[in-house]
């Protein structure tokens, strides 16, 4: 027995992927970005995402060498890591004027290793890192969240560089640089309210922010007491962190050589490689360290001394995060809520004022503290909010386009399933296209299963589950399954809801999908046309309804009578490309004469088959119901029929690839179309094979034998000469007949594309 997939629960995220595009590596932690990244991703896996990193190197020590330790570490991280080749110069100067263009670091690999990941694997949520990488979120699949955590504004960088003294450094651009970058985002991830505001203010995309912050865990105390308070500082490489610091202690200096005041300041990461050649009593390089809590551990205080910056200072979210007492000033803690006085000190001097309070009254630090806990308390109710918002939209399914079908409709070789692959395909490059699956899970071929998962997604009726492992696999991959009734989909504002077949049961509740769509050739596979009555009250709720058929019928009036729909005429194919009937049809040398029929016994039938077996001495595959006698056609006289040269067949297995496995027909002929077989003249000269459809009151009385590949014939005589015309060319494709056009330019399916278009737009 095949084990059932149940559903665990879980948060916003839960049963969710999210690709994370990174430049940093996540391992080891020893600077600001990369726990910053390490943190969300984190929090989406506590919100139950399943987690996959592409890691374009871009820090040195991943330049000239692959560092395998830290890899390692990183595969043990997330569910996937995948690491992109860099095939550019790497923080490149900008390519025209002062500042960066938005795409002046995008490297061409990560859009062709986004492409392959979205090709053989599926992804609620692209999440990028950084403005400088948002080309990638072009890269995501219709119905991906595209999600781009900014880090940063780096609009007007270069002019704030300049204004205290500071040549442009690392990536600087314009705001319609920045716009750009914004504007290919579904939400916009500011780390801090002020940069939000700010991103509001040049991009229509949805702006959140996402501030830093780490689960709560305290750090033991200084394990040294000698009446010293050690005051910790922590920063990354830049010249704007450097500068700062440099600030702080020309005015801690002053102030420490004015009291004495029993001080330390450690200073630990990479910004300590700009200090050097600083030397002051009081001053500790620490360095760079491999885990931040080697500093934290031993310093009684944390300083975040920043007058100018952009983006969040993480250290600072470190720092509350670990219940470290802060003192900072006002600019450096932006973002944060302030739940004490030293958290949002004016300048310099008042930290260092700040800092002589702590020296007189050590009992103030456990206040410090306690402000810290408050401040990391509202930070990651916001965070939560945030995260929960973008699970929220990954897990919803954006305005679709959703095909309804059974699970037994899903055969290899099957004309209707052809008919859902290329439309699937073609709406697919207008709109993200979602499979509802009802009925027996185990009816449907696999491999059929997973060339619809890779058209769009999937949705189960709740009815079907729970669905066998290996169909839940190949449908969800290891994510949780998504249930729901078709009529909850069709109460959500989706594009159009196309029919492969007619539903089990009618849409009960409001129907908000925008138009509706069935092929009645398709539903003519599907065991015969439904009552057109069905058909009618199937469209009736819908705002818009489409018939789409070949040629006008019957059927398509009395649903545009009934239930005000539209009609279009459109082939059942696209393309065909992946249809096996046809390329069973296209191969092999021509065999007998295939004829369709809704009766076998009709008098119009016999002068055919006569004329066949006899005068031209074909053999005949004859499709049609099975009669309930065998049909009694003379064996003698002028319309003498040889009946061992006629086979017997039903008309599902004229569209059977088998049946054309080693020899295709001659030439197709149809009588009384019968409305099981609407798609035979289609498949016919698609397969380019000459079509008759004889006996049509519709016909010309005079018919043309001009080379063509079908023909319309009303009596025998007519229909004898046609016959004749084709036997002559025993399967041979007559030049110039435009045959090929009629489908391979069709407008019907460029209507429907255009409609699909403005839905969009809308």
């Amino acid at each position: 027995m095949n084990a059932m997939i149940s559903d665990p629960p879980g948060g916003s995220w839960d049963g969710l992927r999210v690709l994370v595009l990174s430049p940093v590596p996540t391992w080891p932690v020893t600077l600001g970005n990369r726990n910053r990244i390490v943190q969300v991703n984190r929090a989406l896996q506590r919100e139950g995402a399943r987690v996959s990193l592409l890691h374009y190197p871009s820090d040195d020590e991943w330049r000239a060498r692959l560092p395998r330790a830290a890899l390692a570490e990183m595969t043990a991280q997330w569910d996937e890591v995948f690491t992109c080749p860099v095939t550019r110069p790497l923080h490149t100067r900008p390519s025209e004027g002062e500042d960066h263009a938005a795409d002046d670091w995008w490297d061409p690999a990560i859009g062709q290793m986004l492409d392959w990941l979205f090709k053989v694997g599926r992804y609620d949520a692209l999440l990028v890192n950084y403005t400088w990488l948002s080309k990638a979120l072009e890269h995501a699949p219709a119905g991906v969240l595209r999600i781009l955590d900014t880090h940063d504004r780096f609009s007007d960088r270069r002019a704030l560089l300049a204004q205290n003294g500071l040549p442009p450094e690392y990536f600087h651009t314009t705001q319609d640089q920045e716009r750009l970058a914004l504007d290919r985002a579904d939400i916009v991830w500011a780390i801090k309210d002020q940069e939000a505001e700010f991103f509001r203010s040049i991009t229509t995309r949805p702006v959140r922010t996402l501030l830093h912050a780490e689960p709560v865990r305290a750090l033991p105390a200084p394990a040294v007491r000698d009446g010293v308070l050690r005051l910790g500082i922590v920063g990354g490489r830049n010249n704007i962190n450097a500068s700062n610091i440099r600030d702080f202690l020309k005015v801690a200096d002053a102030y420490l050589r004015r009291t004495l005041l029993p001080v330390e300041i450690v200073v630990g990461g990479s910004v300590c490689d700009l200090l050097e050649g600083l030397h002051l009593p009081y001053l500790r390089l620490l360095g760079r360290v491999e885990d931040m809590d080697e500093l934290y551990a031993q310093v009684d205080a944390v300083l975040a001394p920043l007058a100018f910056s952009t983006g969040l200072k993480i250290k600072v979210g470190e720092a509350l995060s670990r219940g470290k007492p802060l003192v900072s000033h006002a600019h450096a803690f932006e973002g944060y809520v302030p739940t004490h006085p030293f958290h949002e000190c004016s300048d310099f001097d008042a930290m260092m004022r700040a800092i002589h309070r702590l020296v007189r009254d050590p009992a103030a630090l456990d206040a410090l503290a306690d402000a810290s806990r408050r401040s990391v308390a509202q930070a990651q109710a916001g965070i939560q909010d945030t995260l929960q918002d973008a699970g929220r939209r990954a897990g919803q399914l954006p305005p679709s386009v959703i095909v309804s079908l059974r699970f037994d409709q899903a055969r290899l070789g099957a004309l209707g399933f052809d008919h859902l692959l290329d439309a699937a395909r073609y709406a697919g490059f207008r709109a993200p296209v979602v499979f509802h699956f009802a009925g027996d899970s185990a009816a449907a071929d696999p491999a059929a299963l997973r060339l619809l998962s890779a058209r769009g997604r999937a949705v189960v009726d709740p009815g079907a589950a729970p669905l066998p492992a290996a169909v839940a696999d190949i449908l969800f991959d290891d994510a949780k399954p998504r249930l729901a009734s078709l009529a909850a989909l069709l109460g959500e504002t989706h594009l159009m809801a196309w029919f492969a077949a007619l539903p089990a049961e009618l849409p009960s509740g409001p129907v908000r999908t925008r138009v509706g769509a069935c092929h009645l050739g398709a539903l003519s596979l599907d065991g015969g046309l439904p009552d057109p009555i069905d058909l009618a009250a199937l469209a009736r709720p819908f705002p818009r309804f489409l018939v789409l058929e070949e040629t006008p019928s019957r059927e398509s009036a009395v649903v545009m009578l009934g239930a005000r729909a539209d009609r279009a005429s459109v082939p059942l194919l696209w393309r065909g490309e992946d249809s096996r009937l046809l390329a069973a049809l296209r191969a092999g040398a021509p065999g007998p004469v295939a004829l369709i029929c809704e009766d076998a016994t009709a008098h119009a039938i016999v002068p055919v088959l006569a004329c066949l077996t006899g005068m031209l001495g074909r053999a005949v595959a004859l499709f049609c119901p099975a009669p309930d006698t065998p049909p009694a056609w003379p064996t003698t006289g002028p319309l003498a029929v040889r009946t061992e040269a006629v086979t017997l067949a039903p008309l599902e297995a004229f569209f059977a690839p088998a049946t054309w496995a080693t020899r295709r027909p001659a030439f197709i002929l149809e009588h009384g179309r019968p409305r099981a077989a609407l798609p035979a003249r289609e498949v016919a000269l698609r397969a380019g094979i000459a079509h008759l459809r004889f006996g049509d009151a519709g016909a010309p009385a005079v018919v043309s034998t001009a080379p063509a590949m079908s023909y319309r014939t009303r009596g025998f005589v007519s229909t004898a000469l046609v016959l004749a015309l084709l036997h002559r060319r025993d399967g041979a494709v007559p030049p110039n007949t435009g045959a090929p056009e009629e489908y391979g330019r069709d407008a019907g399916w460029a209507r429907l594309w255009g409609e699909l278009g403005r839905l969009v737009a809308a």
